[in-house]
């Protein structure tokens, strides 16, 4: 009998995180996309450039929804003269 693989309780509390950084004449925004601490609902966190109240987080019911959020930020964000500087894609603990 083969033996039955068994989920590593490490892996059961890792979550992914989407991290987009623009960048325009030395600014950076910060967006970055993740499931809430409970896997019920997904964050679209926003670290401005020059916004003295800090990041601000939406969250989402559905991943259809906080990925058109992103695109119409990121839409803004090129229209306005940002460029994407870097993606990246991590596992967390939560």
């Amino acid at each position: 009998m083969a033996p039955t693989a068994t989920p590593n309780v490490d892996d059961a509390t890792l979550v992914r995180i989407l991290r987009w950084k623009f960048r325009r004449e030395g600014e950076t925004v910060v967006c970055e996309m993740g499931l809430t601490g409970h896997d019920s609902a997904y964050q679209l966190r926003i670290d401005p450039a020059s916004d003295p109240t800090g990041a601000t987080t939406e969250r989402f019911d559905d991943a259809f929804a906080v990925f058109a959020r992103h695109a119409m930020i990121e839409h803004v964000l090129i229209k306005a003269g940002w460029s994407l500087d870097g993606f990246e894609s991590e596992s967390l603990r939560h």
